[in-house]
């Protein structure tokens, strides 16, 4: 049993309201990555995580996208989601579990096939996806005016990337360091970072540069080039 878990339950505060069912070709950011996952001959059963009151467009959802197993409200922040949609999924009894941001519309099938290729092929704990940044990246130290910096030091960008959804886990061991986050405190902004704070393995794979997570409204503009690309009739 292979699960997908996407967490859609954030408030959009920096994007001005809920990005998750914000309109681009006509439907709601969020049906993009339900529309492949539920496609996908490779995932068994979807958890989708959403804010409480918005439980009943997840039910609707669920009619649309029968992978959709259950519809779980979320926290205040999107690893409680996380863990939240974990703890749903675990009734399922999955081995693996794939999690994704649900406002994160461009993803295709042979990504998730490779994230599952991967996860055997280096018997891993779990494979991310990553990038290489393309402009130069520096360290800076405290802000002299608000958006101005004093430099410290430029970083090699050949060690770095920059780190996608969707990512694959074992599923046990993705709940265990949900559980041990939730018991010590511990706050990260994506799950693989958990496996590295516990010792377990981590491997990148290559992602895709149009897997652009929707924060702000300028991003929208270049999801929906991206995205007339794959739908070029707007279907």
């Amino acid at each position: 049993m292979r699960v997908a878990v996407i967490p859609a339950a954030g408030a959009g505060r920096r994007f001005g309201g809920k990005k998750q069912f914000f309109k681009i070709l006509g439907k709601p950011v969020v049906e993009f990555p339900l529309e492949i996952f539920n496609k996908s001959d490779l995932i068994d059963a979807i958890v989708l995580v959403l804010p409480e009151e918005d439980i009943d467009t997840g039910k609707e959802l669920q009619k649309q996208f029968h992978k959709i197993a259950a519809v779980v409200e979320g926290g205040k922040e999107r690893q409680s989601s996380v863990f939240k949609g974990l703890l749903k999924a675990s009734e399922l009894n999955p081995k693996e579990v794939i999690v994704h941001d649900g406002v994160r519309p461009i993803v295709e099938l042979s990504t998730i096939n490779n994230l599952i290729v991967a996860l055997s092929d280096y018997n891993a704990d779990g494979v991310i996806l990553g990038v290489k940044p393309k402009e130069t990246v520096k360290e800076v130290g405290a802000p002299l005016e608000p958006g101005d910096f004093l430099v410290e030091r430029t970083i090699n960008r050949d060690k770095l990337i920059l780190v996608q959804t969707p990512q694959i886990f074992k599923f046990d061991t993705l709940l265990e360091c949900h559980m041990k986050a939730e018991k010590e405190g511990i706050i990260v902004t994506d799950d693989s970072a958990l496996l590295e704070r516990f010792g377990y393995t981590v491997v990148s794979i290559s992602g895709d540069y149009r897997n652009i997570k929707i924060t702000t409204p300028e991003d929208v503009k270049i999801v929906e080039a991206f995205l007339k690309d794959l739908y070029p009739q707007g279907e």
